[in-house]
């Protein structure tokens, strides 16, 4: 996925168990984390998103 937020990729990095979930998820759902990312305007909004994988 090249079009991935740089912040989301880096967030995702960071927390494995988050990384494996996002890579569980299927292609719309990945899709909507993407666009859910796209519209963050903090590193705490990010990372809220990346802990909902969870």
């Amino acid at each position: 996925m090249s079009d991935m937020p740089v912040g989301l990729m880096m967030t995702l990095a960071e927390q494995e168990q988050a990384m494996r979930r996002f890579a569980a998820l299927s292609t719309e759902e990945r899709d909507r984390v993407v666009d859910q990312a796209r519209q963050v305007s903090s590193r705490e909004e990010m990372q809220a998103i990346v802990q909902s994988l969870t």
